[in-house]
C-alpha cells in the first residue's frame, strides 16, 4: 500500500471546548495514557510498516487533535525520524500551549507548517467557547512562531457561533489579516448533540446563526480575504499563492492517506477504516502487537465516484472532466448530464474549459450541489 499522506491524531487537550465533538480527552484525566502515547504511536507506525506500507512518496504529515502541541518536542522528533522527509509537515497548536523555546525546538524537528487554533479574536467569545487562551495569546504565539522561523502559518477561525454578528466576524477577519498569516481556515460552526452547546441547542437554550446569516458571513469572508490576497482555494480555506495545504488537498483529491493514533481514519483506494476510539482499547491492542482498527468498509464504484465528485467540487478549481475520466474510467459530463445541466441552469455550477466548478452561489449552497451526485 502506497500512501502520500499521514495523519497523526493526538486525542488530548487541556479541556473540551463547548462546540467540540472530536475524539479528545482532557489530559489531566488521562495522564496514564498521555505519558505512553508517543511510544504507542511509534509501535503502531511500526505495525503498519510491517504490512509493507510504502511511504517513499510521502508528501505531507499532519499532527492533528485534540491539541498536538501538548506533546513534548522529543516525541514529535522520534515520530518524524521514523518516516521519510515530507514536503509539508504540519502541527496544530493552541496559542496558550506554545512559547518561543518550544517553537524553536519544534522547527528543528522538521515541522515547517504551524496551524494555530485561534477560533476568534473576541475574548468574550473565546471564554464562551471554553477556549483556554485570549486574543493577546494568539498574537503572542504568532509572533513567537515567526521568530522561531515559521514562514507558513495557518489560523483557524469559526463563524456562526452564538450571538456573533457580521461586525464581530469582520473584526476577526481584520485581526487575522493584520498578523499576515499565509493561510486561513474559516469553518461554519456545526454542533453535534454530544457537545455541550449541541445539548443546549437541542433543549432550546442556545441559538446559532441561521442559514441566511451564515451565508452572509461566508460572503463577507470571501470578499474580505480575497481582496487582501488570500485566495479561496477550497470552500473553507484561503491561502496566499503557493501556500494551499498539501495535506488537506490530498483529502479533497481523494489520495491515499494513513491515519495513526486513537480514532484516526484512513483511506486507500476503495477501502476506508478507522482506529479504536477508546484510549484503553487502543492502548491494549497496540501493546499486544495488533493494529487498532475497529471499523472497515469497502466502497462500491458508485460510492467512490460520488465521493470523488463532492470532494473535488469543494476545491475552487473544480473537476477536470478528462482527468476524472482517466482516473475513474467514466466521463462525469455524460453520467451526470441531467444533474449538471440542472445545476448550471440554477446558477450553482459553472462548466467551462472542460471542467466543472461551483459558482459563487454554489459555494454558499454547497450541500445542495453535492446531494445531486450522491
Amino acid at each position: 500500500m502506497k500512501f502520500t499522506s499521514i495523519y497523526v491524531h493526538i486525542p488530548f487537550c487541556r479541556r473540551k471546548c463547548n462546540y467540540c465533538d472530536f475524539v479528545s480527552y482532557p489530559v489531566e484525566e488521562q495522564q496514564q495514557y498521555f505519558s505512553v502515547y508517543g511510544d504507542l504511536l511509534l509501535k503502531e507506525l511500526n505495525l503498519w510498516q510491517q504490512q509493507e506500507c510504502d511511504f517513499s512518496q510521502l508528501e505531507s504529515i499532519y499532527f492533528g487533535g485534540g491539541t498536538p502541541s501538548l506533546l513534548p518536542v522529543e516525541t514529535i522528533s522520534k515520530i518524524l525520524s521514523d518516516l521519510p522527509q515530507a514536503a509539508e509537515i504540519t502541527l496544530e497548536a493552541n496559542p496558550e500551549t506554545v512559547d518561543l523555546v518550544y517553537l524553536q525546538q519544534l522547527r528543528k524537528t522538521g515541522v515547517n507548517r504551524l496551524s494555530l487554533g485561534a477560533q476568534s479574536f473576541n475574548d468574550q467569545a473565546l471564554q464562551s467557547m471554553g477556549r483556554c487562551h485570549t486574543a493577546e495569546q494568539i498574537k503572542a504565539a504568532f509572533a513567537a512562531a515567526r521568530q522561531a522561523g515559521f514562514t507558513n502559518i495557518n489560523l483557524d477561525l469559526i463563524y456562526g457561533w452564538p450571538y456573533q454578528d457580521k461586525s464581530i466576524l469582520q473584526a476577526d477577519l481584520q485581526a487575522a489579516l493584520v498578523l499576515g498569516s499565509e493561510h486561513l481556515s474559516l469553518y461554519g460552526i456545526s454542533l453535534s448533540e454530544q457537545s455541550p452547546w449541541g445539548q443546549k441547542k437541542l433543549a432550546g437554550q442556545l441559538a446559532i446563526a441561521d442559514s441566511d446569516l451564515s451565508a452572509d458571513m461566508q460572503e463577507i469572508a470571501m470578499e474580505t480575504l480575497e481582496s487582501a490576497g488570500l485566495m479561496q482555494y477550497e470552500i473553507a480555506n484561503y491561502a496566499k499563492e503557493g501556500f494551499a495545504s498539501r495535506h488537506n488537498c490530498a483529502y479533497w483529491r481523494r489520495q491515499n492517506y494513513l491515519g495513526i493514533g486513537c480514532a484516526a481514519a484512513s483511506c486507500y483506494i476503495d477501502k476506508r477504516w478507522s482506529n479504536l476510539r477508546s484510549l484503553c482499547d487502543y492502548t491494549v491492542n497496540v501493546e499486544q502487537g495488533r493494529l487498532p482498527v475497529c471499523e472497515q468498509e469497502t466502497l462500491s464504484i458508485d460510492e467512490i465516484i460520488a465521493e470523488a465528485i463532492f470532494l473535488g467540487l469543494r476545491l475552487r478549481q473544480g473537476i477536470n472532466f478528462n482527468q476524472f475520466a482517466e482516473q475513474y474510467g467514466l466521463k462525469p459530463e455524460n453520467r451526470f448530464a441531467k444533474q449538471i445541466r440542472q445545476l448550471v441552469n440554477n446558477g450553482l455550477l459553472v462548466v467551462e474549459d472542460g471542467s466543472m466548478r461551483l459558482s459563487k452561489k454554489g459555494i454558499l449552497l454547497g450541500n445542495e450541489v453535492f446531494y445531486k451526485f450522491v
